[in-house]
């Protein structure tokens, strides 16, 4: 009985292992063992040195705006340019976590590992798994991303919510199911509350959906019922959940037009923004031929992307038109936002500014990785690709290793300097909001004052709302110096001037303190002069 056990047993036992084996095989593909290679490198690039460069307006902003109550925070926003989300996520992130730097700018560097992480999903659905894998390592590796995965700003959400927005806008029509169109409507909605550009994103997406409705209904004569009933519901529901922030959205419009910093672009901007969404080698600053010759790279490579694209667009992918139609999605996704932000501000105000885009660097990585998958002429990629990942070590290594790459100033040495050399009733004035809201954020010692806007300065962008919000006062340095004791010294914090400015402050209150102080001690930190008063008149 034993032996009939035994033998009875024995295959079993035998098919029972080879599943075993089968279903370990099937789990460990390389295509997983790849995906864990290029989350291991972003991973590793966004760690390194997190808190190197030196916290800035921009992240001071969002730290001091986050700590404040709800009300608060939401009349800071309401007429901010920014809408809440991301200040809400923040929130509730230094609540558990604390508002030290390293630990606010991991919460951009996670947004930023999810986002590798969708935009291989949504490669792989579209186009397969050697594309995903592509399309995620570009992400992984480039320096646009890096440089916002390692900043506490919303941007690195942004690219987050913009990618799921194109992944669930295509399940959505492929599947047409309920729960489908929900979930598109939810990743619009959040899209809309984190970044006013998200608007251009679902515009575009809506655009391609009536395209797509009217060649269906005009040349292949089908009608889909169905979906542009779920079309038609999901944009409704998300305009009503949207309506009470539209208002407000309105209202900054109309101070947008009337004074706001950023210039006319140039026509010829849909190039160099591919140069930054790839190279990001249009902000080194250290050596100008990188400028050029990531530019020069972006011009020939958007050619021959697109004459590839419009190649397989006309072959229909090999006689698959389902391809051809998910390449006709990415290219609206991508270029159709950028060309309507470029006419808006010809038209109405300018308003175009880069990383304003960053969620529109998703369709840009899948589609290169797919031309580069199938490109006609496998041999002529080396020109192109070669020089572009020289530019990409390049600017990895002026991002990490040179202050030169970007343009915010070292507040964090500044605070030091006059930590190590206050004395008790000494003051602090800045002569410009860049300085004043870090080293608030850095908790300087002794009181802080920031003198008023030069008039008519197209950077004085904050409504007098979110300057209560924040806690910024505007004090002339004649009252500044009263709130001081007769023996108090006075610090001064020189910013330079911003483009469109003038020496402004610099004259009215360097002016000043020089007819009424003694200059003690000068000493410059990348971008910020830091200079020492005494209270000795001067004979």
């Amino acid at each position: 009985m034993n032996k009939e056990e035994k033998i009875e047993q024995s295959p079993r036992s035998d098919s029972t292992e080879t599943e075993f084996w089968r279903l370990k095989q099937k789990r460990f593909q390389p295509e997983f063992f790849w995906l864990l290679l290029i989350l291991g490198l972003a991973l590793s690039l966004r760690l390194f040195r997190l808190d190197y460069r030196s916290v800035w307006y921009d992240e001071s902003f969002s730290i001091i705006l986050a700590r404040q109550d709800l009300a608060t925070l939401l009349a800071g926003t309401a007429h901010d340019y920014h809408p809440p989300l991301f200040y809400l996520v923040l929130s509730l992130w230094m609540k558990l976590f604390g508002e030290g730097i390293y630990v606010t700018r991991l919460l951009s560097l996670l947004f930023g590992m999810g986002t590798i992480l969708l935009v291989y999903q949504l490669a792989k659905t579209l186009f397969g798994p050697k594309t995903a894998l592509l399309g995620a390592f570009l992400a992984a590796v480039a320096p646009f991303q890096l440089l916002y995965s390692q900043e506490v700003r919303m941007y690195s959400l942004q690219i987050l919510l913009g990618a799921w927005l194109c992944l669930t806008f295509y399940q959505a029509y492929r599947r047409d199911s309920r729960e489908e169109w929900v979930l598109f409507g939810v990743a619009a909605l959040l899209s809309l509350y984190n970044l006013y550009f998200s608007l251009f994103g679902v515009v575009a997406l809506d655009l391609f959906f009536v395209i797509l409705m009217l060649y269906n209904w005009r040349v292949l004569r089908v009608v889909e019922k169905s979906k542009i009933r779920h079309w038609l519901v999901t944009n409704l529901v998300v305009a009503l959940l949207y309506l009470p922030w539209l208002f407000i959205l309105l209202g900054q419009v109309g101070r947008i037009k009337k004074s706001y910093w950023i210039t006319l672009p140039n026509p010829l901007e849909i190039f160099r923004l591919l140069d930054v969404f790839l190279y990001n080698a249009t902000n080194l600053t250290v050596d100008p031929p990188y400028d050029l010759i990531g530019l020069l790279l972006a011009v020939f490579l958007l050619i021959f992307m697109l004459q590839t694209l419009r190649y397989r667009l006309r072959r229909g992918e090999r006689g698959d038109f389902r391809r051809s139609l998910e390449i006709a999605m990415l290219l609206t996704y991508w270029l159709g936002p950028v060309l309507l932000v470029l006419m808006v501000s010809y038209l109405f105000a300018p308003v175009y500014l880069e990383r304003s885009l960053i969620a529109f660097a998703v369709p840009c990585y899948i589609l290169l990785a797919r031309v580069v998958q199938t490109a006609r002429h496998p041999n002529f990629w080396p020109l192109l690709l070669v020089p572009g990942a020289v530019l990409v070590l390049v600017s990895l290594y002026f991002y990490f290793f040179s202050q030169d790459y970007t343009i915010h100033y070292d507040s964090t040495s500044a605070t030091a300097y006059i930590s190590q050399n206050y004395r008790q009733g000494d003051i602090v004035i800045h002569t410009n909001k860049l300085s004043y809201l870090p080293f608030i954020y850095l908790k300087a010692p002794g009181l802080q004052f920031v003198v008023p806007e030069e008039p008519g300065n197209p950077h004085d962008d904050l409504s007098p709302e979110t300057q209560r919000a924040i806690g910024l006062d505007y004090v002339p340095v004649e009252q500044a110096i009263e709130k001081a004791g007769p023996s108090s010294r006075v610090w001064l914090v020189l910013t330079p001037p911003q483009p469109g400015q003038t020496d402004y402050q610099r004259q009215v209150v360097k002016g000043f303190l020089d007819r009424h102080y003694s200059l003690s001690a000068s000493q410059s930190f990348y971008g910020l002069l830091v200079l020492l008063y005494s209270p000795t008149p001067k004979q």
